[in-house]
């Protein structure tokens, strides 16, 4: 049931920048494949069967070594988790900052966030316009998953689109890949079911049943994902001594919408914590 997967790949005639003058060069790091429009309506049929596209080779390598650089550094600053979410009860084991300290470390993911041609890239996909994330910890993200073991268990996101761009990935065999389960907010009102509550048992039918697809990467490319639809994790690395990294960029369908208390948990500092208990 694996979505067909369509070659996003581009030129990347971009010569190696530094992170002193990337304000200059973010337009032509970041500018994506002006797709003709017969492939455009491919990838946006593929979005709304599957909630999933993959984008080969999205960010330039100049662009990626920024990107990891850019990471390497927040990964210093990055806040160990491992526990079980209420409600999922599924595991979250990773080391993870939210946009707060990205914004106050990051000027360039920052920007990045903001930037039109991004934006424009994600609009083009899902064939609307899209509004900036609302909270202050879930509009860009970093996560780590750097031990053996580590995942980022089943859940969905809070906003409706989710931007992941990889900078670091295992090995082959090494775990980490994207396991989603297509339309499981359609399967939990078929079955009658909570879609954020004691899930495990519908996802072990959902394996069994082929429901799962699962989705291997390569750092520079992304993927795009209807993250308030489609149940997703991350599979466990396998070996000690790897890393995935990336960075997750989330947007709104409407101006304003209400977020629960999952990213909170997950990406709000220690302090964050102290002041609400």
């Amino acid at each position: 049931m694996d979505a067909p997967e369509i070659d996003g790949a581009r030129d990347h005639g971009v010569q190696q920048r530094t992170a002193d003058n990337w304000a200059a060069d973010l337009y032509s790091i970041v500018m994506p494949q002006q797709y003709d429009w017969n492939i455009l309506q491919q990838m946006r049929e593929q979005f709304m069967r599957f909630g999933y596209i993959r984008l080969f080779e999205f960010i330039s390598p100049a662009g990626l070594k920024l990107i990891k650089n850019e990471l390497d550094e927040l990964a210093q600053l990055a806040i160990r988790k491992s526990f079980e979410m209420p409600g999922y009860a599924t595991p979250r084991s990773l080391s993870a900052l939210g946009g707060s300290i990205i914004k106050a470390h990051s000027p360039f993911l920052y920007s990045l966030y903001h930037h039109y041609a991004l934006r424009n890239c994600v609009e083009n996909i899902v064939g609307r316009t899209v509004y900036s994330c609302t909270h202050p910890e879930e509009f860009m993200v970093a996560n780590f998953l750097h031990q053996r073991g580590d995942t980022h268990g089943w859940h969905l996101d809070d906003p409706p689109y989710a931007l992941v761009i990889f900078a670091e990935l295992p090995g082959e065999n090494g775990g980490g890949e994207l396991e989603v389960v297509p339309n499981w907010t359609d399967l939990c009102r078929r079955k009658h079911r909570r879609q954020d509550e004691a899930i495990g048992d519908l996802v072990a039918w959902a394996e069994e049943n082929g429901l799962v697809d699962r989705h291997r990467h390569q750092a520079g490319d992304a993927y795009l994902l209807r993250a308030d639809m489609n149940l997703h994790r991350v599979a466990p690395l396998v070996r000690a001594g790897e890393r995935r990294a990336v960075v997750n960029l989330a947007f709104q369908c409407t101006a304003v919408m209400e977020y629960g208390s999952t990213a909170d948990m997950l990406y709000g500092t220690e302090s964050d914590h102290a002041a609400r208990s």
